[in-house]
């Protein structure tokens, strides 16, 4: 039943029925305590409410320490979809909304280190997860880390070589780490998958600027 209160609970929340979401999200939890999704929900509706922030953060640090090597919980707390063997449809769906959460929750506050050791972690623990990584590469960025975010933005090129997306994001960051000649390359190598796409595009007149 307690799956059933929670999707009931996020059902009102989207329907911006916050005070009877509420009564559902805790209906879930008394049902069964240790279910860390509705942790995460329960968290996510209370910290619409300024009033209510540390209430949230409680929820979600109570999630880190049910479940503290599930990857999706990190990331929420500081998108996320493992795909492992050992992680089954149900589970990752239920990764991806635990850690998503938390992770929002962070930036949300502009607790930008914070949630981007959150989003580190979750990468670490599933390294073979491309999301996983492209998002704790864009956390570092957003921290200011850019060495670090380079670093995870090249694993997440090497895990999908074929997709336009990762070369476009390492370029980006070679760019800003003012590496010129490489950003170039992988520019390039974006155009080359996927011909005329904007950013791309936008990004490389923004280098060719800087180097006339």
């Amino acid at each position: 039943l307690q799956s059933v209160y929670n999707l009931l609970g996020e059902t009102l929340s989207r329907l911006q029925q916050y005070a009877e979401a509420e009564r559902w999200f805790q209906a879930s939890l008394a049902s069964q305590p240790d279910h860390v999704p509705a942790h995460i929900t329960y968290g996510k509706l209370l910290a619409r409410n300024s009033s209510r922030v540390l209430e949230a953060e409680r929820w979600f640090l109570r999630a880190r320490r049910l479940a503290p090597d599930d990857p999706s919980v990190h990331h929420h707390y500081g998108k996320a979809r493992p795909r492992t063997p050992l992680i089954d449809r149900r589970k990752r769906r239920h990764c991806s909304s635990t850690l998503s959460g938390i992770r929002l929750f962070l930036t949300s506050q502009g607790r930008l280190m914070e949630a981007a050791e959150e989003q580190l972690r979750a990468a670490e623990l599933l390294r073979s997860d491309y999301e996983l990584s492209v998002a704790a590469a864009s956390a570092l960025r957003q921290a200011d880390r850019r060495d670090e975010a380079e670093v995870w933005y090249r694993h997440a090129a090497s895990l999908r070589p074929q997709e336009a997306r990762s070369h476009t994001n390492l370029g980006a960051i070679l760019h800003l780490n003012g590496k010129y000649k490489q950003a170039a390359a992988a520019y390039k190598e974006a155009l080359r998958l996927q011909p005329g796409d904007a950013t791309t595009i936008t990004n490389l007149h923004k280098l060719a600027a800087i180097l006339a």
